[in-house]
């Protein structure tokens, strides 16, 4: 009980979503936004990597 008499909830687990939108079933445009771009970018720097990669094995 708290200190009102009431019983306490015991807190539920996040969801996997809330989890990943910290706590917030939903994320707002400009979140969204961000997080495409970033991804956009990590897709862009791993192309990169792995030309570099390719380019020091034909190197060796």
């Amino acid at each position: 009980m708290d200190d009102q008499g009431l019983p306490q909830k015991k807190p539920r687990a996040l969801t996997y979503s809330e989890m990943m939108n910290g706590g917030r079933s939903r994320i707002d445009e400009k979140t969204h936004k961000r997080e495409l771009e970033m991804h956009r970018r990590e897709i862009i720097l791993e192309r990169h990597v792995n030309h570099l990669e390719q380019s020091l094995k034909i190197a060796e």
